[in-house]
Formats: C-alpha cells, structure tokens, sequence
C-alpha cells in the first residue's frame, strides 16, 4: 500500500470515529421520558374531588369497578371523565420548579379555577405559560409545566360529569312504554302489547337502541317537568326508570325527575328511540334483549 492510500485510510478512520462519538455524546445527552406529576392509577384512588371556581363542588367514588358521582347528588360517572382525571394525575412534566420559586399570582395558582384531590394527593391547575400554552400545576412543594389535555373535560359542573348512557352498560329491559308505543317482552320475544303486529327485527332494532341510548350531552334538570312520559323497565328487581319528553330548540330532552338531570338528544336520534324502524326482512333469532 503507498503512502497515499494509506494516509487515505487513517483520515477515513479519523472520520467515522468523529461520527461515533458524536453520536454517543447526542445519546448522552437526548433527554429521558419526562416523569409523571403523580404515579397513581386508578387501582389505588377511591375518592375523587373536583373543585371548581365557576360551579358547584363533585366528588366520585369508586365502587367495585364502577366510578359514581356522590355529591352533590347521585349518578353514575362518565367513563370518559373518569379518565380525564387520571390523564391530569398522570401527564408528564416538562418542567418542573421548587413553589417558592414561582409567583402564585403570575402562574394563576393564587386564585385556582379548578383543584382535583385524589384521595390525599391535590393538584392545583393554574393558569398557561405566554409562549408554549404549557399549564402550571402545584402539587405538594412543587410546580409542574404539563400539556393539558384533560382539563376542559373536568369544567362543566357536576351533571357534566354524569354518564350520558339511559342505561347501565348489559342492562336488559322487559318493558318499554314510548308516547303512542308499548313493548313488552314475553317467553323471550318482543311484542306490542294491545294486539299490535310489527316485525321482530323492527322491535329489537328499537330496544337497542334503548338498551344503548347515549345523550349527546347530560345537564340539571326540572325536577317537576312536564310533558309525554318515557317509562324503561329493567329485567329483575330494579324500579323501573321514568322520563319527561321534552322537545326544544333543535334538541329532544328526556329528563329523569327523580335525579333532576336533562339527557340531550338530537332530533334525528330522538326520532330512532321514538318510533319503529322500516326493516324489509324479518329475522330469525330469539328475540331476547
């Protein structure tokens, strides 16, 4: 080998040795997964507080594998709520500063619009940083920066928290009583009762849609409204649960009395709970739903 190539050889190796350790000093230095602000899961909470600047204090309690709102009355929780209260427990910090070395009334922690207490951990949800939108939030003797993707979720009041599904998740009904329409089941088929005839489809295309009617949105409610009567009745023991039919402004309200709650529909999902279906074939199942 000439002296040429060999010089050729040592700067290629002088070369790649720079691209390594380059490489390595950037793996070094990349930064690690942001911590979360808390460790929590929903295997170790039972107890959940929102407290709110603008509505009315809720707590929700975990029962067996069921999140329920306690106070100020008692629902069954959204899902999607609960898991927008651990996606705060859980969000990452990005930043994260001793309190004494933020100002409260600069981060928006003096005067809190919204505190959630999980058990005995509390997080203080202040206002967002100018440049980044990133929020502050105290917990303990610290404050974090955090994305907040759950927050607005948690803002609405307590009837914002309740479930927007009619009905537990597998309930079974035996009787529906709908403005003009009576189901009953019997012997494990759907039928109308008075002597009316319609399509077996038809009838569990409708107590479907019952069985997983989801408001578009749940709100208080008139305790003492008036209006066509809605009456669902659960197989077994369980009472059976009754609504006011209200029509509005480009919505169809169904509100339950007894828990002073409005679950909002749309009209064209108002007109599917309210009337049987076209179906061309009928079908040959047991009927059962």
């Amino acid at each position: 080998m000439n002296p040429r190539n060999l010089l050729n050889l040592v700067l290629a190796f002088v070369v790649l040795g720079l691209g390594a350790a380059v490489w390595l000093s950037q793996r070094e230095e990349s930064p690690a997964t942001p911590e979360r602000i808390t460790t929590l899961t929903e295997a170790d909470v039972t107890r959940i507080e929102i407290h709110s600047a603008r509505h009315a204090d809720a707590v929700l309690e975990r029962r067996g594998t069921e999140w329920w709102l306690v106070e100020p009355f008692m629902a069954r929780a959204d899902r999607a709520k609960i898991d927008a209260a651990f996606g705060l427990l859980r969000a990452r910090s990005l930043a994260r500063y001793p309190a004494a070395a933020v100002t409260a009334n600069q981060a928006g922690l003096d005067e809190p619009d919204l505190r959630l207490r999980a058990d005995d951990t509390e997080l203080v949800l202040g206002g967002t940083e100018a440049l980044g939108g990133r929020r502050y939030v105290g917990i303990g003797g610290s404050v974090h920066l955090i994305v907040d993707r759950y927050s607005h979720l948690l803002r609405g009041g307590p009837a914002s928290l309740v479930s927007p599904r009619l009905l537990p998740t597998g309930a079974r009904l035996r009787e529906i009583r709908l403005p003009g329409l009576h189901l009953l089941q019997g012997d494990g088929q759907w039928q109308l009762a008075g002597g009316g005839t319609a399509s077996s489809d038809a009838l569990r295309a409708l107590v479907d849609e019952w069985r997983h009617a989801r408001a578009l949105r749940v709100s208080r409610g008139d305790a003492d409204a008036v209006g066509e009567v809605v009456t669902l009745s659960p197989q077994g023991d369980a009472p059976p649960l009754r609504f006011v039919l209200q029509r509005g402004d480009g919505e169809i309200l169904l509100t339950r009395g007894d828990l002073g709650l409005s679950y909002h529909f749309t009209p064209d999902v108002a007109a599917r709970l309210l009337a049987l279906p076209s179906v061309d074939n009928e079908g040959d199942g047991d009927g059962n739903a």
